[in-house]
């Protein structure tokens, strides 16, 4: 649960904040820092709808959006929830 992505998933559990998983997002090598921190961006903005902490949930999900590589699934998942969000107000 150390190694990624356990970070992720110990937050999801209520082991970890979303701001110590995307510290646990760093990487000496930059394309694997760039892809978990798109994650760890994307499912902090799942964790923060699904705890209702909506003072970050547009925050994850637009720096998802715009640092994601565009083959990820969590690049079109952050844009998706943006638009929604967006419509749900």
């Amino acid at each position: 649960m150390m190694a990624w992505p356990g970070p992720v998933l110990r937050m999801f559990l209520g082991q970890m904040t979303p701001v110590t998983a995307l510290a646990a997002a760093d990487d000496p090598d930059a394309t694997k820092k760039t892809g978990q921190l798109c994650e760890a961006n994307f499912y902090s903005g799942q964790w923060a709808l699904r705890t209702r902490a909506q003072d970050g949930v547009n925050q994850f999900f637009r720096l998802a959006a715009n640092d994601c590589p565009k083959n990820y699934d969590e690049w079109g998942a952050a844009n998706m929830e943006l638009k929604v969000l967006s419509i749900a107000r």
